[in-house]
């Protein structure tokens, strides 16, 4: 079975315009962009309050995969300096990687509720290793899977006030 030069061509030619029509009716600027996902954390007091959500921490996804995270604290202690750190590990068991630290008069607190941004655009953190320091991706999925602890402190002699896990073992 022959099929003619003349034939040949026409089929070829249909099938690169039907190939064109296709790929033209694909927008490249279509918007598949995931929603961004959000998670909280609660973290408690500690002794009496050990049931009483004394902060909570907002882990929020922005459109280009870095992440933000928000602590907001209930109740602050009026005029004194507030520690807060996000450490690896658990409160059990926590481990040597400090991720966060804001301290001392840069937290003064108001005695009412207060916000503090913990990490904002955040897609990579540096942490320690046995070989030195290394930058660690640090997107969404990684945060609830790395287990951390958020720990607050208050006054001149550092009362802890809360912890609470975040990421893997958080709530």
């Amino acid at each position: 079975m022959s099929i003619s030069k003349k034939r040949a061509l026409a089929a070829g030619v249909m099938m690169a315009t039907a190939m064109a029509v296709t790929f033209t009716a694909c927008k490249k600027d279509d918007d598949n962009t995931p929603t961004p996902r959000q998670t909280t954390f609660k973290v408690k007091g500690i002794g009496a309050d050990a049931q009483v959500d004394k902060a909570i921490v907002t882990l929020s996804e922005n459109q280009d995969s870095s992440i933000t995270m928000k602590l907001q604290l209930t109740k602050t202690t009026k005029d004194a300096a507030q520690f807060i750190y996000l450490i690896g590990g658990t409160p059990a068991q926590p481990a040597t990687d400090t991720l966060f630290v804001k301290a001392g008069d840069a937290v003064k607190g108001t005695g009412a509720a207060m916000n503090i941004d913990v990490f904002t655009s955040v897609k990579t953190i540096k942490l320690n290793t046995a070989t030195g320091t290394k930058d660690t991706a640090f997107r969404y999925a990684d945060v609830l899977k790395y287990a951390a602890h958020l720990k607050v402190l208050a006054g001149t002699a550092k009362d802890t006030v809360a912890i609470g896990a975040v990421g893997k073992t958080g709530n």
